[in-house]
């Protein structure tokens, strides 16, 4: 059976790890990600969403079918072959060790380079995706701050707002190899309280990661959240990251190499996708393919049903709020489990996470 996000989220390796060589012209490879995807989960992936779009289609056949009858309104949609936009709700959570943690004013700057890169700006494809800050919360607990991934349950199930739509980004601090690491659109079902992004405070713009301060750490992260798999899939057997137009890499790249070709099929490396691990400077882009595979992940897994946007965002604020007016949580660890007690505040749009 296929594992839970809690003990298989995406967790990213930093991009700069030398890869270690194997025998064989250009077998270089890299460690293991801890609780990555391996290949049958990542299959089961693959497939599930492969039911889920052919159920899509045959509906909309039937729905093209019924409105062609006479007296039946025309169809909405556009034939232009153009994505629609899909406009996130973001939540991020500032979690802190006393005076170590994000600044408040790396917020802004986070959302405005993921906002640049998911619409095309620093070259490439525009996704047609848009983020929205709804809120920050902070939350003053040494034990999350230095090992959120040892503490993501209770971390998550204190904080946590919204529903599958909304992106929950916590920022805290981790090893000295993990940038990040993110759960994958096809788990939310199992377990939602799970759902989220996790980064180094120290990646996002400005930050103190010499080859990582542009804030694409979160904009790779992000894009696990939305079902992308890494440019290096597979290697260079197919189906690769099942996206066609992103070449077929045998292995992840390191640094910022001015060209880089792994594989016998036609067309270089992508260096610069934000998907492949190279360092921020070298990265710039997503593909049409990768837009169409967010929108097709975002509508089979993240999209709200009618009207539950606006159920969602009331209990979102009573979750944020709830901690901070009575000091008490029987999720939350103990002093003696975490060696801290959280302190949370909210601060933003209280009100709604929704579109």
């Amino acid at each position: 059976m296929r594992g839970s996000p809690a003990s298989r989220p995406d967790a990213c390796l930093a991009r700069h790890a030398v890869p270690q060589r194997r025998h064989g012209v250009g077998a270089l490879t890299h460690a293991l990600e801890p609780r990555e995807p391996g290949p049958d989960e990542v299959a089961r992936m693959s497939a599930d969403l492969a039911r889920r779009l052919e159920t899509a289609r045959r509906q909309d056949a039937a729905q093209r079918d019924d409105t062609a009858r006479p007296g039946n309104a025309a169809r909405r949609g556009s034939a232009s072959g153009t994505l629609e936009r899909i406009t996130v709700p973001v939540w991020v959570h500032i979690i802190r060790d006393h005076a170590l943690g994000l600044p408040d004013a790396a917020v802004a700057r986070q959302i405005a380079v993921l906002n640049t890169a998911y619409s095309g700006g620093y070259g490439g494809a525009d996704t047609g995706v848009r983020f929205e800050l709804k809120g920050v919360t902070h939350t003053e607990n040494r034990s999350w701050f230095r090992d959120p991934l040892g503490f993501e349950e209770p971390m998550k199930k204190k904080l946590r707002a919204g529903g599958a739509e909304t992106l929950n980004l916590y920022i805290a601090q981790l090893s000295r190899l993990v940038l990040g690491y993110s759960t994958y659109p096809y788990w939310y079902d199992d377990e939602p309280v799970l759902d989220g992004v996790v980064i180094d405070w120290r990646s996002v713009p400005g930050g103190p990661l010499r080859d990582f301060a542009r804030g694409f750490t979160a904009v790779h992260e992000i894009g696990h959240w939305f079902g992308l798999l890494h440019t290096f899939e597979n290697g260079c057997k197919a189906p690769g990251d099942s996206v066609d137009d992103t070449p077929a890499e045998a292995y992840p790249t390191n640094g910022c190499p001015s060209k880089k070709d792994t594989c016998p099929a036609s067309g270089g490396d992508p260096i610069h996708n934000f998907m492949d691990y190279a360092q921020d400077r070298c990265m710039r882009e997503f593909t049409a393919g990768q837009g169409v595979r967010v929108h097709q992940m975002w509508d089979a897994y993240r999209r709200p049903a009618p009207r539950a946007a606006d159920a969602g965002p009331r209990k979102a604020a009573a979750d944020i709020e709830g901690p901070a007016a009575d000091g008490a949580d029987d999720e939350v660890p103990s002093a003696a489990q975490s060696g801290d007690e959280p302190v949370v505040e909210a601060q933003g749009d209280a009100r709604g996470t929704g579109r």
